[in-house]
């Protein structure tokens, strides 16, 4: 059976992470640097080779290849550099031109110096690097950063009439570029319309580039932002698998092994120190326990008060983050006179999207949900109750534990569960 797809999914690359969606991938910064800005020259020196001389005399000549080549090694280090900054576009503009010259004189000789195209090129490479620059340190001052766009796109339409100027007079030195000569160009009607086009259509396409780089921002800080707020719940891997199929978020029954966590004696604690103090102690336990959590490949955390809630595809991953919960926290806690008390257990759960119509939360609901909080309501200090699910679950455990029989609401016969003390986790 033929599968069909989409033209948006045809245009969607999976592997790309969504950090990249947002910002461009870097093949598409590369392709966007080689055509807009690195080949333009390679691009018009070409129409003027091939208008003149013909196609066969172009693809002769090795210094037109080298010109294109330099123009992708300039588009390669603009599109992929890590940062924005404007001495990096200042160097990378100069770039084509500089790794042209010094190859194409060994094959020229001195004959280089007298090919107007090669000053035309080096001005023109020179005029761009500094505008480029400037487009990076005007980028928020919204005036300048207009004008800036406006004169880069004006040089890039003005390469069109300077490679014309030079084709119709044929100059031969660079020394013959003087002003009486572009005084006497523009005296012929067609070559002010070329020369008042290119003027109009650079202000044309600067303005049209300013909106689109302003627009562009300011999608890109929105997304941003929204990426950030979405990742607070739900954790970039669900937020990313998402946007490619949206039936990730779907409520569907599968095996998990929740784990609950919260602090001994908080609220007692809470009651003789500052709302400020117990703040900064909660954020500062928040931080560690996340940072554990996601070190053992688990669920983004819920938060409520002291008490943690994570979840984990697999029960090893849950029970070395419970232990290395305990080892963790211990030192931050200890000062207060706090401990934590963990409680593990496995099975299936209904995961997905929940919530009404205009209120959603990506969580999870089900029995052994309440059971795993059972099982960390009767932890104390120091230590991890494992469910039997879970125990007989584990591949291994080297870690001594000590059953025990729980009497839990809701349940009208007593658990098995395992319990680990933190005086023994050294030996996990």
């Amino acid at each position: 059976m033929a599968i069909q797809l989409s033209l948006p999914q045809i245009l969607i690359n999976r592997n790309v992470s969504l950090e990249e969606r947002i910002q461009g991938t870097q093949a598409a910064r590369v392709i966007g640097e080689f055509v807009g800005t690195s080949a333009l020259f390679p691009i018009v020196d070409a129409i003027r080779v091939i208008a003149t001389e013909g196609w066969l005399e172009y693809l002769k000549e090795p210094a037109h290849y080298i010109l294109f080549g330099a123009a992708f090694a300039q588009a390669w280090f603009l599109g992929t550099a890590k940062s924005e900054r404007w001495q990096l576009r200042f160097i990378g503009n100069l770039l084509g031109f500089g790794l042209y010259v010094p190859i194409d004189m060994v094959i020229e000789g001195s004959h280089f110096f007298s090919q107007p195209y090669h000053w035309l090129f080096g001005s023109f490479s020179l005029l761009l690097a500094i505008l480029s620059a400037l487009q990076v340190i005007t980028k928020e001052l919204a005036f300048w950063q207009i004008i800036t766009t406006l004169l880069l796109n004006i040089c890039k339409i003005s390469l069109f009439p300077a490679i014309y100027l030079i084709t119709e007079l044929q100059l031969e030195l660079s020394a013959q570029l003087t002003l009486q000569i572009w005084q006497d160009y523009l005296t012929a009607g067609g070559h002010r319309f070329i020369f008042y086009g290119a003027l109009f259509f650079g202000i044309l396409l600067g303005l049209t580039e300013a909106q689109r780089l302003h627009y562009a921002g300011f999608l890109r800080d929105l997304a941003g932002q929204l990426k950030q707020y979405s990742e607070w719940s739900l954790g970039a891997d669900l937020i990313a698998n998402s946007l490619d199929n949206p039936d990730t978020l779907d409520l569907r029954r599968v095996e998990r092994t929740i784990l609950f966590m919260d602090i001994r004696g908080f609220t007692a604690w809470t009651e003789q120190t500052s709302p400020q103090q117990a703040v900064q102690m909660l954020n500062q336990y928040y931080n560690a326990a996340e940072a554990v959590i996601n070190r053992h490949q688990g669920h983004k955390p819920n938060f409520t008060a002291d008490e943690i809630m994570t979840r984990f595809t697999n029960p090893q991953l849950a029970l070395n983050a419970a232990i290395d919960l305990q080892k963790t926290l211990n030192p931050l806690l200890v000062s207060f006179n706090l401990a934590v008390g963990v409680g593990l257990h496995t099975g299936e759960v209904i995961e997905g999207l929940l919530g009404s119509d205009t209120t959603r939360k990506y969580d999870i609901i089900g029995d052994v949900v309440n059971t795993a909080k059972r099982l960390e309501s009767a932890a104390g200090r120091g230590e991890i109750v494992i469910s039997a699910a879970t125990y007989h679950a584990l591949p291994h455990l080297s870690t001594p534990v000590t059953p025990r029989a729980l009497q839990v609401k809701g349940k009208a016969q007593a658990l098995q569960v395992f319990v680990i003390n933190s005086e023994v986790q050294s030996g996990f």
